[in-house]
């Protein structure tokens, strides 16, 4: 599949998973997520895709709700109950390292958090990380 193919596949993918989840369609997003991360997962090529997408759409969202951005300014994020951000399981870590990389213009560092993601052994963790980024577009949306 040429680039361009598959760079819209993710788009599309992106905005139906979003989708699927504000209309609590949890059949269809069953039926959606093991064709990217699944044992034999058919589609498997457009989970890194998508994870950019997700990414980007997310950066959009935050810098839309944020106040105004002068140069020099820099995003950061607090977690929540004690929890340090080496604490969070790898691709965890690497989801929430790659939108701050993207929110701070460091598009470099975005890709290769995604890279890591998609490239992670564990199902459970790639799982983790696409269900994340849906979940936060979908809060932004």
């Amino acid at each position: 599949m040429a680039h361009g193919n598959l760079q819209d596949s993710a788009r599309e993918l992106a905005g139906k998973l979003v989708d699927v989840v504000d209309r609590e369609d949890f059949d269809t997003l069953a039926g959606l997520v093991p064709r990217l991360i699944g044992r034999q997962a058919p589609e498997h090529s457009l989970l890194r895709p998508l994870l950019g997408e997700l990414l980007t759409v997310l950066a959009h969202l935050v810098r839309a709700r944020s106040s105004e951005i002068s140069p020099g300014d820099v995003f950061s994020v607090e977690l929540t109950d004690d929890v340090e951000v080496d604490e969070l399981p790898p691709p965890l870590r690497a989801t929430l390292r790659a939108v701050l990389a993207e929110l701070n213009d460091d598009h470099d560092n975005a890709r290769l958090h995604l890279d890591f993601i998609a490239a992670d052994p564990n199902p459970l963790g790639r799982l983790d990380a696409l269900v994340h980024l849906v979940t936060w577009v979908h809060g932004l949306r």
